[in-house]
C-alpha cells in the first residue's frame, strides 16, 4: 500500500509519485551545475512564538475546535484536539490537530489546517480514508491485548518485557481504513543495551497485530569531542555547581552510571572534564553542548523556543549502558521522558555524544512534537532522514573548527573500526553492508518502506544533500564528495541554509504521521513553493532533487511529465491514455504528437490519447510539451501495436488495482459470430504481493459473470502468469468483455496497490 501522503489542497502542485522504473544502484554519476539564488519571501518565514502566545493560539483552537471539525465535514462522533501550531510573518495560521472518535484516539488521523488573513482554510491530512466504525465494543479482550502484546515485543527482541499501565483502546487509521484496537506500551531493553518502549497496536475484532514499533529512536556513533567549549550550569546554596542550563529551559545533564535515572553532575570549581574519556565529566560537557548548540540552532533559524517549541529543556543522561550491564554503542532520543540518553560506545571507553548525533537525536523530538512521523511504511524512514538532515545543518551553524561540518555522520567515530563514517549524505551506499545486514539505499524503490529505517533513510539524506549541494564531484571543507543521480542528470542546488529552510517548513507545517517519500516531495514542493514561489528556481531545484533520488517527476526546460503510458497496445482495442504534464510557469501545458501506433491521436488541452489502433507493428513516436510561456520539451520512444483478431484477442493495457478495491479491463471481440467456446482460454498477467488473494472474474457482453479464479492459497506470490480454462458456450462472443479483478486482502495495511499487465482470450 502507499501510504497515505499529504492531502494538500492548498494548490496545485505539479503532480508525481515514487516511480519504481530502473534498478536500484541505476544512478549515474554527473556532472556539478552552479549553485542557485534563493531569498525566502518575507511573509512566509515562521514566527517565534512565545510561550504564553503559543498557548494562547492553542487554547483559541480548541475552543473553536468544533466549528472547525463541522467545516471539515467530519462525523458528529469526530473531535478535533490542538497539538501545535506555527505561524507565518504574513499571520497565516498553521494549527496541527490530533482527532478522536467517540473519545477514542485515533492514530494516523491527524491533520493540519491552514488558515491565512481572508484566504479560504486548507488542510493536509494524514489519512483522507472516512472515519466510521460499526461498534467501539472490541471483541478481543484488553488483557488478551495485553498478553498478545507482550509477546509480540519480545519475538522482536525487546528482553525483560512488561506492560506500562493497562491497554488503552483507539482507532487505528495509520492503515488506510479504520479500525477498533488496543495500544499497549511494552517497555524492557532492546539487545544492545538501550531502553525500549514499543507500542503494540492490536485489533480489536481480530487479534491481529497492526504495529510493533520501537519508540526509542537510536543512530550507532562513538565520542566526538567538541574541543573547549563554554556550557550553562548553575550555582547551587552550598557553594557547588549543578549541569542545570537556566539558558536552555533548564536542561540538565546527568550521571546514569549506577542508576538508570541519573544523577546530577555537580562540581566544586565550574571547570567540567578535562577531554579525556576517562573523565566521566567529560562526556557531560560534550552532551551539555550539544543540547545547546541544537537547542540555539532552532531558536536563531527558526524562531523556534526548545525542542517542543514550549521553552522546556529536556535532559541528557550519559555513561547509560554502564547499569545495563550491555555494551552500548549508541544512542538515543526518548519521547516519554523527553531525555536523551548516551552510551559509552562497543568498548565502554568512547562516549558516543558528539555534535551531529545531539542534534539528530534532538530532532526526532522536533519531529514528535511536530509532523509526529510515525511507525508504518516509509515515516519511520524519514523521521531517521530529517533527524540526519538537521544535524548536517547543525553542524554548519556551529561550524566548530574540532568538528568541521560535512555531510556525514559521526565522521571521526571508528565504530567498525575502519576509520569510516557510519552514513554519508552524497552517496549513503559508500557505508557498506551494516552489522544487520543492510546497506543504506541511495535511490527509492517499491521496497523502501520495508527496509531497516536508517538504511532506507539514506533516499532522504541524498535528496538533502542534493537539494543543498547538487551533484557531481566538490570539495567543501576539505572534504570530497561526488554524487551521482538516478537519472543521470544533473542537478543544482540551493545552499544548505535554504535546504534546511524548506525542510522545516515541509515537516512543521505540510507533514503528517503517515507521510512517505511521495508525500515528502508534496511537502517540500509546497513549502518551496511558500517561501520562494511556485515558479522559482529554488521551487524547480526540490523537484529536481527528488526525481534524482527516484522520487517524482523532474523539471526540463520547466516542464515536467509524468512516465508515459505507452505500454503496447492492441489492434481492435479502444485505448485511452492520458499523459500528464506541468509547467512551473503561469499557464496550461499543450500536447502534441507525431508517428503514434495508426488510429490514435491526441487531445491537445487535456493530453489523452484516444482511438482504435488499425495497424500491428512498432511506431516511432513523438510527444512535444509546451507551455503558455514557450517552453517545449520533446519525448521520443517506440511504441507498439500488437495484433488482435481473429482467435487471439489481448488488452495489453495496465489497470492498477485498488487496496481492497475492484477495477475492470474491457476487451472488444468482433468478427466471431455465436455462441462463445466451452473451452475459452483466459490467460492472465498481474502482479500483486498476494496475487493468489486476487479474485477474478470475466464479464461477457450481456452482463452474464463467470468465474475465473476463486480466492487463495494464502501464500506469498507476487506474480501471477496463468491461463484458465472457462466455459463460456452460455453466451454470444461478439461484444465487450470485461475481466474483473478483486482485492481479496483483508487486513493487510502495508501493501503497494497491485497491476493487472495485460489479459488475453484465445477462442
Amino acid at each position: 500500500m502507499a501510504l497515505a501522503a499529504a492531502v494538500l489542497t492548498v494548490s496545485a502542485l505539479p503532480a508525481g509519485t515514487a516511480s519504481a522504473s530502473g534498478p536500484a544502484g541505476s544512478g549515474r554519476t554527473v556532472g556539478a551545475l552552479p549553485s542557485l539564488k534563493a531569498t525566502p519571501r518575507p511573509g512566509a518565514v515562521n514566527v517565534g512564538l512565545s510561550p504564553s502566545r503559543r498557548r494562547q493560539l492553542l487554547v483559541q483552537a480548541a475552543t473553536s475546535a468544533p466549528v472547525t471539525a463541522r467545516s471539515l465535514g467530519l462525523g458528529p462522533k469526530e473531535k478535533l484536539v490542538p497539538k501545535d501550531v506555527v505561524q507565518d510573518a504574513d499571520g497565516t495560521l498553521h494549527t496541527r490537530y490530533e482527532r478522536t472518535y467517540a473519545g477514542l484516539p485515533v492514530i494516523g488521523g491527524d491533520l493540519v489546517v491552514h488558515q491565512g488573513k481572508g484566504a479560504a482554510l486548507t488542510v493536509t491530512y494524514a489519512s483522507s480514508a472516512r472515519l466510521a466504525l460499526p461498534t467501539t465494543t472490541a471483541e478481543v479482550p484488553a488483557d488478551t491485548a495485553r498478553k498478545s502484546a507482550l509477546s509480540s515485543a519480545a519475538a522482536k527482541g525487546t528482553r525483560k518485557a512488561g506492560a506500562h499501565g493497562t491497554p488503552r483502546q483507539v482507532v487505528w487509521l495509520a492503515g488506510g481504513r479504520p479500525a477498533l484496537a488496543w495500544e499497549t506500551v511494552v517497555t524492557g531493553v532492546q539487545q544492545d543495551g538501550s531502553p525500549s518502549e514499543r507500542h503494540v497496536v492490536t485489533d480489536a475484532a481480530s487479534g491481529a497485530t497492526l504495529e510493533n514499533a520501537e519508540q526509542v529512536e537510536s543512530a550507532d556513533g562513538n565520542s566526538l569531542y567538541s574541543g573547549r567549549v563554554t556550557i550553562g550550569s548553575t550555582r547551587q546554596a552550598d557553594g557547588t555547581y549543578a549541569l542545570i542550563d537556566p539558558d536552555h529551559g533548564g536542561h540538565r545533564t546527568l550521571d546514569s552510571t549506577t542508576t538508570s535515572s541519573g544523577v546530577l553532575f555537580t562540581d566544586d570549581d565550574d571547570v567540567w572534564g578535562d577531554g579525556t574519556a576517562a573523565n566521566p565529566q567529560t562526556a557531560a560537557v560534550d552532551a551539555a553542548y550539544g543540547a545547546q548548540t541544537t537547542w540555539n540552532f532552532y531558536r536563531d533559524r527558526f524562531g523556534r523556543d526548545g525542542i517542543a517549541d514550549d521553552g522546556r529543556g529536556s535532559y541528557s543522561r550519559v555513561h547509560y549502558e554502564q547499569q545495563q550491564g550491555v555494551p552500548l554503542a549508541n544512542a538515543n532520543w526518548q519521547d516519554s521522558c523527553f531525555c536523551m540518553s548516551y552510551g559509552d560506545g562497543a568498548d565502554g571507553q568512547h562516549p558516543v555524544t558528539s555534535l551531529d548525533i545531539a542534534a539528530h537525536e534532538m530532532t526526532h523530538g522536533v519531529t514528535s512534537a511536530t509532523a509526529g512521523l510515525g511507525n508504518v511504511g516509509e515515516s519511520p524512514a524519514l523521521n531517521e532522514a530529517v533527524s540526519d538532515m538537521m544535524a548536517a545543518a547543525v553542524e554548519f551553524y556551529a561550524n566548530n573548527p574540532n568538528d568541521v561540518p560535512d555531510y556525514t555522520m559521526a565522521e571521526l567515530d571508528d565504530l567498525h573500526g575502519d576509520g569510516k563514517p557510519i552514513r554519508y549524505m552524497d552517496l549513503p551506499s559508500k557505508a557498506g553492508i551494516s552489522a544487520v545486514g543492510y546497506a543504506p539505499l541511495d535511490y527509492w524503490t517499491p521496497q523502501a518502506k520495508r527496509d531497516e529505517p536508517h538504511m532506507a533513510a539514506g533516499i532522504g539524506d541524498h535528496f538533502f544533500y542534493l537539494l543543498a549541494e547538487g551533484s557531481g564531484a566538490k570539495t567543501i571543507n576539505g572534504v570530497a564528495y561526488d554524487s551521482p543521480t538516478y537519472d543521470g542528470l544533473p542537478v543544482a542546488g540551493i545552499g544548505l541554509t535554504n535546504a534546511a529552510d524548506v525542510m522545516y517548513r515541509a515537516l512543521t507545517v505540510y507533514m503528517t504521521s503517515t507521510t512517505d517519500y511521495s508525500g515528502a516531495r508534496t511537502a517540500t514542493l509546497q513549502a518551496a513553493a511558500d517561501l520562494y514561489g511556485a515558479q522559482s528556481d529554488a521551487y524547480e531545484a526540490v523537484a529536481n532533487a527528488w526525481a534524482a533520488v527516484n522520487v517524482g517527476t523532474r523539471y526540463v526546460d520547466h516542464i515536467a511529465v509524468e512516465p508515459l503510458p505507452t505500454e503496447p497496445v492492441a489492434t481492435g482495442q479502444p485505448v485511452n491514455r492520458r499523459i500528464v504534464a506541468s509547467s512551473s510557469r503561469p499557464g496550461a501545458v499543450t500536447y502534441a504528437a507525431k508517428g503514434l501506433p495508426l488510429g490514435l491521436s491526441i487531445d491537445r488541452t487535456t493530453g489523452v490519447i484516444s482511438g482504435t489502433p488499425d495497424r500491428a507493428g512498432d511506431f516511432s513516436s513523438v510527444i512535444t510539451l509546451s507551455d503558455a510561456a514557450g517552453d517545449t520539451r520533446t519525448i521520443a520512444f517506440t511504441w507498439t501495436a500488437l495484433a488482435s483478431g481473429g482467435h487471439f484477442f489481448v488488452n495489453p493495457t495496465t489497470y492498477v488495482i485498488p487496496q481492497f478495491g475492484v477495477v475492470e479491463s474491457p476487451m472488444v471481440v468482433h468478427g466471431k459470430p455465436g455462441r462463445a467456446p466451452s473451452d475459452l482460454k483466459v490467460s492472465i498477467d498481474l502482479e500483486h504481493e498476494f496475487s493468489n488473494a486476487m479474485v477474478i472474474d470475466l464479464i461477457a457482453p450481456d452482463g452474464t459473470v463467470l468465474h475465473v479464479k476463486t480466492w487463495g492459497p494464502w501464500v506469498l506470490t507476487p506474480e501471477l502468469h496463468e491461463t484458465y480454462t472457462v466455459d463460456a458456450s452460455a453466451v454470444q462472443a461478439v461484444g465487450t468483455w470485461k475481466l474483473r479483478v478483486t482485492d481479496g486482502t483483508p487486513g493487510f495495511y502495508d501493501l503497494d496497490p497491485g497491476q493487472l499487465q495485460r489479459w488475453s482470450m484465445t477462442f
